[in-house]
């Protein structure tokens, strides 16, 4: 199985049959979806649907423990400021 699972380059008879088969594949799943019953979308009734905002609670300061909390979960820091990664994971 192992040989199977290893890279090489197919002939176009090979690529053919491989686009032919995935078609069938993609063809067959669809066929598949369209057979399933159809399910009507759930609903959930509330008086409150929408959270209430609150950007002002972490802005202006309320939230004495916040900061601190930022500093504690930050792998790199110094006094003043969270050093972030730069760069590191672009190739």
């Amino acid at each position: 199985m192992a040989s199977e699972l290893t890279w090489r380059r197919l002939s176009d008879k090979e690529k053919k049959e491989v686009e032919q088969k995935a078609k069938k594949i993609m063809l067959d799943f669809g066929d598949t979806l369209e057979s399933l019953p159809d399910i009507p979308e759930a609903i959930v009734d509330r008086v409150e649907f929408e959270r209430k905002e609150c950007v002002e609670e972490y802005s202006s300061g309320k939230d004495e423990n916040f900061r601190d909390l930022m500093f504690e979960n930050a792998p790199k820091k110094n006094k003043d400021f969270i050093i972030a990664e730069k760069g590191g994971w672009v190739e």
